[in-house]
């Protein structure tokens, strides 16, 4: 806020970078950087340098215990891995469901 001279403080007074040039300024680039190919392949570089060198994002990861065996246990494959002796890893395949008797 400044003085007018009489006393009275002006409220507004318009500097150079207020108002309209410094929206302008950041159209133009914005405008640039979409519409020609230097502002296109600057941009692809910078996401990609954000991309390997930026600090990965926590993302929220919510994690909810629930017992007993899924509904459908009986119906799936179920393999036992042994990390000893691959060969006595074995692969337990559900028995196929009975015909429904025909009509």
């Amino acid at each position: 806020m400044g003085s007018d001279g009489d006393g009275e403080p002006v409220d507004d007074i318009p500097t150079e970078t207020d108002g309209e040039e410094h929206e302008d300024s950041a159209g133009s680039f914005d405008r640039w950087r979409k519409e020609s190919a230097l502002g296109a392949v600057g941009t692809g570089v910078a996401r990609g340098l954000h991309a390997v060198f930026a600090p990965p994002v926590d993302e929220v990861v919510i994690v909810a215990s629930v017992p007993g065996d899924p509904p459908d246990a009986a119906e799936r494959v179920r393999v036992i891995l042994d990390p000893d002796d691959p060969t006595k890893s074995v692969a337990i395949m559900p028995e196929p469901p009975a015909d429904p008797p025909s009509d």
